[in-house]
C-alpha cells in the first residue's frame, strides 16, 4: 500500500490486535506482570510493518447492514463507503424513508415523494422458520404488504445528521477509509489511495481506516422504541438487500426476552417480595375485582408476543444465511442481552464481548453461556465485593481508600477505540458546525473533535467482528469464490480464534471475578467464548 499513515498513529491498536495491521511495538518486558498491574508495553504506538490489505488489495466486494441509528453521510472518512442509494430510514416511516439533503441550489419538489423500497421482497430460501401456522400466515402476509408498500423521499435537514453519532461510531471501525482527493478536491473511493492519489491534507482528518476500508455498508436506521414490527422490517430489508454481513450493536427491547435474569445473591430477596406482594389484601381484591371491560386491559384473542416470537425466528432464519453480528451488552452480567443471547452451534448468530488490551474482559462486558468470541475495547472502571480495577493514573484516586478486601485487584487499561464521530455538535465530542452536507458554505473544519471519538463497549467489539466478517467475505469475492453462509463464517471466526495475547498487551485472556467469588476459576471459553481472532489466519482459512 503507497499511502500508509504516518509511524506511531496510536488510534488503530485494535487492528494490531486482531493482526489486521502488522505492527513493531517494541520489546516486551522480561516477565509476565502479575493481574494486579498493567501488561501494556512502555510504547503502545506501532510502526506499520505490513497489512492484509495488501494480500487481497482493492478487488472483490461485500457489503454490511448495519441496523443502528443511522450514519452521517458527511463524514470525509465514510462519503464513499456508504451505499446511500440502498440504506434506509424506518424510524419516521413503516415503509421507509430516504432525505435528499437541502441545499442553496435544491430544486424544487414536493416535500414527499413516493418511492418503494421493498419491491420483489420473499421468503423463499429462508424455511422452515419452526413457526406455528397462524404466525407462518401473519408473516407472509406482512410480506406481502411490504413488497407492494411505497415509502417516502424527503428534500429537508437530514436528521442523520444529528442523531446518528451511535451509529457513525460503528461504521468507522468496520469501513473508515482515509479521506482522498484528487487535484481538484473531489473525495474518491479508497481504492484510489492504492493510485497515487493524495490523502486529503486538512489537518483535522486522520489516515483512519476501518477493519475494512473497501467494502461498503446498508444503513438500515431504527429507533429505540419497542416496536417489533420496525426491526422485522429492518431483518427483512437487510435479507432482501442480499447483505453479506448483519451487524446489530445493540440489543432489542423484547419486553420477554431482553430481561436479564437476578444474580443469585438477590434472588431470596426477591422471591421474598413476591410472597409480601401476592399476600397484599389490596393486591388479590384487585385481581379479583377488574373490569374485564377496561380499555387498557388486554382482550381475549390478543397475542402481543405474536410480532416479538416472529422477529425472533426471522432472525435466527436469516442468521443460517447472512452471519449476524451481536453485542453481547454493557452489564457487566454473566448473561448476555438480546438477541446475542440467541447464538448457539444451530445459527449464525454471532455474540460478541470485549477485552481490553490488559487481556482482561472489559470492565462493563458481559459474558457467560453463548458468548462466541471477543473483540478489543475499553475498559471501565470496577469497584464491588469481587474485584477492585480502577484508573490510577487519576490524580482523585489518592484522596480515596479503595480497599479491595476478599476480592481481587485487576489492572484497569487507559486505551479506547478511537473511530469516526458525527460531525459537528451532536456528535460525541462535539465540534463546529453540524451542517456542513446541508449548507457547504458554512463547511465543517472539525474543529473541536468534530470527526473523531473515543468508543468502546461491545458496540465496538461487534463492530470489529462485522469488519472481520466484511473482510473475509470480501477475500472469496477477490477470489471468485462464493460467498459463506452464517453457519459457515461463524464456524471459521471460532476456528481462527484463541487466548493469546491483545497487542500491544503481553498478558493473556485471563478471567476475572466479577459476579460471584473465585469466578475467575472458571474455563477460559465461560469469559472470552471462543477468544480473540486472528484475521491472518481467518483469510488463510477462507480464501487461502
Amino acid at each position: 500500500m503507497t499511502q500508509l499513515p504516518p509511524p506511531r498513529y496510536f488510534w488503530l491498536w485494535h487492528l494490531a490486535a486482531l493482526r489486521v495491521i502488522e505492527a513493531d511495538f517494541g520489546p516486551a518486558p522480561a516477565l509476565i506482570p502479575d493481574p494486579d498491574t498493567s501488561s501494556l508495553r512502555t510504547n503502545p504506538t506501532p510502526d506499520i510493518l505490513t497489512t492484509l490489505w495488501d494480500q487481497i488489495g482493492p478487488k472483490g466486494t461485500a457489503t454490511a447492514a448495519l441496523i443502528d441509528t443511522g450514519v452521517s453521510r458527511a463524514h470525509p472518512n465514510l462519503a464513499t463507503r456508504i451505499d446511500i442509494a440502498r440504506s434506509i430510514d424506518l424510524t419516521s416511516h413503516r415503509y421507509g424513508a430516504q432525505t435528499e439533503p437541502v441545499t442553496p441550489d435544491t430544486t424544487p419538489m414536493t416535500r414527499e415523494e413516493k418511492r418503494s423500497f421493498f419491491g420483489g421482497l420473499e421468503l423463499t430460501g429462508l424455511h422452515p422458520l419452526l413457526l406455528e401456522a397462524d404466525e407462518q400466515e401473519f408473516l407472509e402476509d406482512m410480506v406481502a404488504e411490504y413488497a407492494a408498500s411505497q415509502g417516502v423521499v424527503r428534500r429537508k435537514i437530514d436528521a442523520e445528521e444529528t442523531f446518528a453519532a451511535h451509529g457513525t461510531a460503528c461504521a468507522g471501525l468496520m469501513v473508515g477509509e482515509p479521506a482522498v482527493v484528487d487535484a481538484d478536491g473531489t473525495v474518491l473511493p479508497s481504492g484510489d489511495v492504492l493510485t497515487g492519489s493524495v490523502i486529503n491534507p486538512n489537518p483535522n482528518l486522520l489516515p483512519y481506516f476501518g477493519v475494512d476500508p473497501f467494502s461498503t455498508l446498508i444503513s438500515i436506521r431504527t429507533s429505540f422504541e419497542a416496536d417489533p414490527y420496525q426491526f422485522i422490517a429492518a431483518f427483512l430489508y437487510a435479507w432482501a438487500c442480499k447483505a453479506d454481513v448483519i451487524v446489530l450493536p445493540r440489543g432489542l427491547p423484547d419486553p420477554l426476552r431482553s430481561r436479564l435474569l437476578p444474580k443469585d445473591d438477590f434472588k431470596a430477596d426477591l422471591e421474598t417480595w413476591e410472597s409480601r406482594r401476592a399476600a397484599d389484601l389490596f393486591q388479590r381484591l384487585h385481581a379479583t375485582t377488574a373490569d374485564p371491560a377496561d380499555a387498557n386491559a388486554a382482550q381475549a384473542g390478543f397475542q402481543p408476543d405474536r410480532p416479538w416470537k416472529i422477529l425472533k425466528h426471522l432472525i435466527i432464519a436469516i442468521s443460517r444465511h447472512i452471519p449476524v453480528v451481536c453485542a453481547a451488552g454493557n452489564d457487566a452480567e454473566s448473561q448476555l442481552i438480546y438477541p446475542a443471547n440467541l447464538a448457539d452451534d444451530g445459527n449464525g448468530i454471532i455474540s460478541v464481548g470485549a477485552v481490553t488490551a490488559e487481556g482482561l474482559r472489559s470492565g462493563y462486558a458481559n459474558y457467560g453461556e453463548g458468548l462466541t468470541l471477543v473483540a478489543p475495547s475499553d475498559d471501565y472502571e470496577v469497584y464491588n465485593r469481587h474485584q477492585s480495577r480502577l484508573d490510577l493514573s487519576d490524580p482523585l484516586i489518592r484522596m480515596h481508600d479503595y480497599t479491595v478486601g476478599a476480592g481481587r485487584s485487576y489492572a484497569y487499561c487507559p486505551l479506547e477505540l478511537v473511530t469516526t464521530d458525527l460531525p459537528g455538535v451532536f456528535g460525541y465530542d462535539g465540534g463546529s458546525a453540524p451542517w456542513s452536507s446541508v449548507l457547504p458554505a458554512q463547511d465543517n473544519p472539525g474543529v473541536g473533535g468534530g470527526y473523531y471519538t473515543a468508543f468502546g463497549g461491545t458496540s465496538g467489539a461487534c463492530c470489529l467482528i462485522g469488519g472481520l466478517a466484511l473482510l473475509a467475505q470480501r477475500a472469496r469475492s477477490a477470489k471468485g469464490l462464493p460467498k459463506l453462509d452464517g453457519l459457515a463464517l461463524k464456524a471459521a471466526l471460532v476456528a481462527a480464534s484463541g487466548y493469546g495475547v491483545v497487542a500491544p498487551g503481553i498478558r493473556p485472556l485471563t478471567p476475572d471475578t466479577m459476579n460471584a467469588a473465585n469466578e475467575d476459576t472458571s474455563e477460559r471459553g465461560h469469559f472470552f467464548g471462543a477468544g480473540l481472532p486472528d484475521a491472518q489466519a481467518l483469510l488463510a482459512a477462507v480464501a487461502g
